[in-house]
């Protein structure tokens, strides 16, 4: 645990008042376990003003000791909003060419911030292989990747996070390339730069099963191609979080101001600690947390006693399995 883990700290925060947003992240300084954050492209390249101004390339509230993971996933979901095409695996040349550019501009705050502060502080931009399957195609995904690569020569790795596909019976939250397929495009590719993160909630979503994040982790390990997990929960029934199978970032059961905190989140001790052990002897490339607030935890203090409990919960049982890389 040399390194520590990420914090997808702006779900955490959802809901803060702007005016407190920079007291909340200040917070986070005091928490040892935090090596890096997943922050959303637009707020990691300084579009919301209530994160500071830029410092060393980076919005204020990010530490120069801490690094960070874009993640693409909301510039993706609200593109798709008003562009069905939108996506780097798409069949639409124009779609597909929106998205290379929105990930460009990630590569290209990776560069600015490693030249701001000697070091590489972007550990990886996390990709995701919109649109819907049926707008979609591998041989997109790997056309966009490709032409990704060729931009940067900074060795920026490029983590295709894999959501939800598409199964009978229900609608899907995402509904992007099934996980075979990514990684097939993975290994085409044969890039030490390219990898595949997985995302717990979104793939006990898709398989609407508890096992379906181990199987995933297990794939991608396999192939050699995992590249991170983020502990970030699902439930199968209605809550404050949301419906049932809905994408909330559930926080772990009893990550919260008592044992039975989060009583219904499909996450825990044991869920976790099969996912991890599924990736033994491969290396996760990056292990984080990404977890919400209930609406009654609507503190700050509060909000980060949920994200400190979630983080010391995933950090001793991946301290106990030997051979897993946490950062």
């Amino acid at each position: 645990m040399a390194d520590g883990l990420v914090l997808g700290a702006y779900a955490l925060f959802n809901g803060v008042p702007d005016v407190e947003l920079a007291a909340a992240y200040r917070g986070l300084e005091m928490q040892p376990l935090v090596a890096a954050l997943e922050m959303p492209l637009a707020e990691a390249l300084g579009e919301r003003s209530c994160l500071g101004p830029l410092r060393n390339g980076l919005p204020a509230v990010v530490a120069d000791s801490w690094d960070l993971v874009i993640t693409c996933i909301p510039t993706v979901m609200g593109r798709l909003a008003s562009d069905p095409h939108y996506g780097l695996a798409s069949q639409d040349p124009s779609g597909r060419e929106a998205a290379v550019a929105d990930v460009r501009r990630a590569l290209e705050l990776a560069r600015i911030t490693a030249d701001h502060s000697g070091r590489r502080r972007i550990r990886a931009i996390e990709v995701h292989s919109a649109p819907r399957r049926a707008q979609a195609s591998t041989s997109a995904l790997e056309a966009s990747l490709t032409e990704l690569l060729r931009l940067d020569s900074d060795g920026t790795a490029l983590v295709v996070e894999h959501c939800d596909a598409t199964r009978p019976g229900h609608p899907p939250e995402k509904g992007f390339l099934e996980v075979s397929e990514e990684l097939g495009v993975l290994a085409s590719i044969s890039d030490d730069r390219v990898g595949l993160s997985i995302n717990w909630g979104r793939s006990a979503i898709e398989g609407r099963s508890t096992r379906t994040p181990s199987e995933h982790v297990a794939l991608a390990a396999q192939a050699g191609l995992l590249s991170g997990i983020m502990f970030s929960g699902a439930s199968d029934v209605e809550g404050p979080w949301g419906a049932p199978w809905s994408d909330g970032h559930i926080a772990p059961r009893g990550a919260g101001a008592s044992p039975s905190s989060w009583s219904a989140s499909l996450l825990g001790a044991d869920e976790i600690r099969e996912t991890i052990e599924a990736a033994r002897g491969s290396g996760t490339g990056f292990l984080g947390v990404k977890v919400t607030a209930t609406p009654t935890a609507t503190s700050v203090p509060e909000r980060l006693v949920i994200g400190g409990r979630a983080l010391k919960l995933v950090a001793a049982i991946a301290e106990r399995e030997r051979g897993i890389a946490t950062a």
